[in-house]
């Protein structure tokens, strides 16, 4: 019986454990400034919470949508580049994303 009870405390532990695998993404919306090479500054994604966006190193071509809504996880290292954001040009921190999924929410 004791077996039983542990076998159940442990999947109830491990079920509650994952259930909320998005803790820690945050929300963001994709937004296409236009081709590079034409003077945009590509794909960009507008966090939450946050006024200025921030230009994705790494972004899949699954996600270059504009509004596309994702969750993401990312790392920052400050670097960056100067672009045209209409109607002006703005520094625009580029960043290393380390997990990128749809937001179903």
């Amino acid at each position: 019986m004791r077996k039983y009870l542990f076998s159940a405390l442990l999947l109830a532990l491990v079920a509650v454990v994952s259930c909320n695998k998005d803790k820690n993404l945050v929300k963001a919306t994709v937004v296409d400034t236009g081709d590079l090479a034409s003077g945009g500054c590509g794909y960009l994604l507008k966090l939450e919470g946050e006024e200025k966006p921030v230009r994705p190193h790494n972004l899949p071509t699954a996600y270059m949508h504009n509004g596309f809504k994702v969750k993401v996880k990312f790392d920052r290292d400050g670097n960056g580049n100067v672009c045209s954001v209409y109607p002006k040009y703005e520094f625009i921190e580029i960043i290393q994303l380390t997990i990128i999924k749809a937001d179903l929410d």
